[in-house]
């Protein structure tokens, strides 16, 4: 039961290789902690700075592959993995053999940092702070070792964890029982889909800007979040709820109008102008977003 909640955190060598992996149970136990001596690269004086791990530190140290057996044991018995940005750190146990590891409900402090601060701060959801930042808004200081220390990290980690859960509505975390601990992620899960939808749909919306040229039938078409100021040469503008998508189904129908050489200037007709005009469209998820920002790039990179 006491390994089912797991709170890890790893360091690397030129984001490679890992070099060190400390992973702690949620009653504050560590339950596994190692240096690993890395198989290919032999010198790492930019990661050095980070973490101060130096070849000689490690050179007595195991291979990961020699460990991956106990690691893997571990990992099994848990149902969350929790860590701060822990995507990069299961990206890469998953790239070093770790398997199962999507089998797991992954908790990012990162995320209920943002829910439940973040957005008061008016903090962008993609822009939130380190661990170091985080923990100090929060009050916790981190040990000797300080950060950048697989263990220190996880510990900090787990603090930030254990304050931040407390301050879910209905369902704050009581820092100990595993019952609570999922009552509080259920909880947790819920408003934060809501509110990164909320998020996403507002940072997806946006005008299509239509302007006039001094050239006869040519019109330069801008895409932009923020609604256009009224001036001479402002022909129409279009409200979207997908940019991304409209600029990608804007430049789809009128392909063939392009200037060559002049990406954001058509040639249209009175017709193409009515059609652009009635134009519209609404936010669907993002992970449509998401595919329609995909196609969006490859339409610039060959047009």
């Amino acid at each position: 039961m006491n390994n089912k909640i797991l709170f890890l955190d790893a360091e690397f060598v030129d984001n490679q290789e890992i070099i060190e992996l400390s992973v702690w149970n949620h009653l504050g136990k560590e339950v596994y902690h190692q240096f690993f001596r890395p198989a290919e690269i032999d010198e790492w004086p930019l990661s050095q700075t980070v973490h101060h791990i130096s070849p000689e530190d490690v050179a007595e140290s195991p291979a990961f592959t020699r460990c991956r057996r106990d690691i893997q044991k571990i990992i099994d018995e848990a149902e969350y993995i929790v860590g701060f940005a822990v995507s990069g750190d299961i990206n890469h146990l998953k790239a070093s053999g770790i398997a199962r590891l999507d089998q797991k409900k992954v908790i990012d402090i990162k995320h209920l940092f943002w829910l439940y601060l973040g957005i008061d701060m008016e903090l962008d959801f993609y822009g939130i702070p380190g661990l170091g930042k985080v923990s100090e808004m929060l009050g916790i200081e981190f040990g000797e070792k300080g950060a950048h220390s697989a263990s220190e990290d996880t510990l900090v980690t787990l603090k930030c964890f254990n304050a931040l859960a407390a301050m879910i509505p209905d369902a704050p975390y009581d820092g100990e029982s595993y019952e609570s601990f999922c009552k509080s992620m259920e909880r947790y899960q819920e408003e934060f889909d809501v509110a990164k939808d909320n998020y996403e749909r507002k940072k997806a919306h946006g005008w299509i800007h239509i302007f006039s040229t001094p050239e006869k039938s040519i019109y330069k078409l801008s895409f932009k979040r923020r609604e256009p100021e009224e001036s001479d040469m402002l022909v129409g503008k279009v409200e979207v709820g997908d940019l991304s998508k409209a600029e990608s189904e804007v430049i789809g129908m009128f392909q063939r109008k392009m200037l060559p050489g002049r990406r954001s200037l058509f040639r249209l007709s009175k017709k193409d102008l009515k059609d652009l005009l009635a134009y519209s469209n609404e936010y669907g998820n993002e992970e449509d977003h998401n595919l329609s920002k995909k196609l969006l790039m490859l339409q610039k990179r060959y047009r």
